[in-house]
C-alpha cells in the first residue's frame, strides 16, 4: 500500500478545521454580544415603563385628592418603584422615584406636581 510521504492531506485538513472553528468562534462571540445588548435594552425599557406607570399612578392619586403616604412602593412583576414626596412650595410637591429591577442599577426620576393645576408640570429622569 502506498503512503503519502509528502504530508499534504493532514496540514490541509487541519487548516480547514481551524478556519471553521475560528469562524464559529467569531459567530458565537457576536451572538453573545447581541444577546447581552438585547437584554440590557429590555431592562432599560422595562425600567422606563415602570417609572412612567408609577408617575401616572401618583398623578392620578394626587389629582383625585387621595393623599398618599409621604413615601411608598409600587410593586410590579419584575421589580419595584419607590417614591418620596417632599413639599417644595405652597402649591408644589417634588416626587422622587427610584426604580429597581433585579440586580440591575437603580434609576431615578423626579416629578413636580402643582396642586393648583392638579397635574405634573415637570419630569426629569436621571440614570
Amino acid at each position: 500500500m502506498y503512503r503519502n510521504q509528502n504530508g499534504f492531506s493532514y496540514p490541509l485538513t487541519l487548516t480547514i478545521i481551524l478556519a471553521a472553528l475560528f469562524l464559529l468562534t467569531i459567530q458565537l462571540d457576536q451572538f453573545i454580544s447581541e444577546k447581552r445588548i438585547v437584554n440590557q435594552a429590555e431592562t432599560v425599557m422595562m425600567q422606563e415603563y415602570y417609572l412612567f406607570c408609577s408617575f401616572k399612578k401618583t398623578e392620578k392619586m394626587l389629582s383625585e385628592n387621595i393623599v398618599p403616604d409621604k413615601s411608598g412602593i409600587f410593586s410590579f412583576t419584575n421589580g419595584s418603584v419607590s417614591y418620596e414626596m417632599l413639599p417644595v412650595a405652597a402649591s408644589l410637591i417634588q416626587i422622587t422615584f427610584k426604580t429597581k429591577i433585579g440586580s440591575d442599577k437603580a434609576i431615578s426620576g423626579y416629578a413636580y406636581y402643582d396642586t393648583d393645576l392638579q397635574k405634573m408640570i415637570k419630569w426629569i429622569e436621571k440614570n
